[in-house]
């Protein structure tokens, strides 16, 4: 269960206003600017159940903004502090991204304080901060990340200097994605589940969104640099929403199971409403469907001219 959190930044000169809703407000378009040097921001909601996980979000400003490590701090009584959780050469694989961080020994601290600063001595700026009651990698600990073959076959093209000031680490972007549909469709990783070894990921410039290919074990997705440029018209962040969004639908079609005994995805409209209702679904479960820009082009969509026919 999310833990809902009240903010108190401080400093050794005074402190500021109690809760800073850009940490706390789930919305990755806002960020908390900080200073130079090390911050200290102060979770105080005065908690009664145990802080067992934790996640830190980079926010839309470039790389060098981001903490590359950090140090959570629990206390009884907000005078005297306690390491609960160290992390150190953290890189976020991309903007608006989630680490996510196990606390190892959790107990009923009343407050929490973060600690962090940028590498070399930039302003520090965070997307968000959000603390949970539950550990949030139970169950997953084992999951089988896929090997990552990342390839740009038109780099010349704006879309790929796009793509490139969004997600700093393809491969990483991209495992990330694999798990969080998986986690998405299965209970544990230790689920049953189609053993996806290898995505080959590729920036193409065609007319065109994106198509998977292949098999479980070797999936190809393609991503349209053109595609990319025309989401990027309206922002970064419009951008990372469609990019994550066609890469969970994408990759929920090699994790998905296929239906049995009705034909397959071109001869039959039911399997193929199987087929891509699921990945949407994940897709919206996901939080990156937007009804009121894709509807026309959701299975929705799709299942109104399905109908007419």
């Amino acid at each position: 269960m999310l833990i809902s959190i009240s903010l108190l930044l401080c400093s050794c000169q005074a402190k500021l206003p109690v809760n800073v809703p850009e940490l706390s407000d789930g919305n990755p378009t806002t960020c908390f600017v900080g200073t130079e040097g090390v911050n200290k921001v102060i979770f105080d909601e005065q908690y009664t159940v145990p802080i067992q996980s934790y996640k830190i979000y980079s926010s839309g400003e470039t790389p060098v903004h981001d903490p590359p490590a950090w140090t959570l701090k629990g206390s009884y009584d907000g005078k005297n502090w306690v390491v609960v959780d160290e992390r150190k050469d953290q890189t976020f694989c991309s903007r608006y991204q989630e680490i996510l961080c196990s606390i190892t020994k959790p107990s009923n601290y009343k407050q929490y304080m973060l600690e962090a600063a940028t590498a070399v001595g930039d302003t520090l700026v965070l997307g968000d901060v959000v603390l949970f009651d539950e550990n949030l990698n139970a169950g997953w600990e084992d999951f089988k990340y896929p090997e990552i073959d990342y390839e740009v076959i038109d780099p010349e093209t704006k879309g790929a200097a796009i793509y490139e000031d969004l997600v700093q680490n393809p491969d990483e972007y991209i495992r990330y994605h694999a798990r969080k549909v998986a986690e998405i469709l299965f209970y544990s990783a230790k689920d049953t589940m189609n053993d996806v070894q290898k995505v080959h990921y590729t920036l193409k410039d065609y007319d065109g969104v994106s198509a998977k290919s292949g098999n479980p074990a070797n999936t190809s997705i393609v991503y349209s640099t053109q595609h990319i440029e025309k989401s990027a018209n309206e922002s970064l962040y419009k951008l990372d929403f469609e990019t994550r969004g066609v890469l969970f639908h994408e990759l929920v079609h090699a994790y998905q199971f296929e239906p049995k005994g009705i034909g397959s995805y071109s001869t039959n409209k039911t399997f193929w409403a199987c087929i891509e209702g699921l990945a949407d679904a994940v897709r919206a479960q996901a939080g990156y469907f937007d009804m009121s820009t894709r509807y026309a082009a959701s299975l929705l969509g799709h299942g109104k001219q399905l109908i007419k026919e």
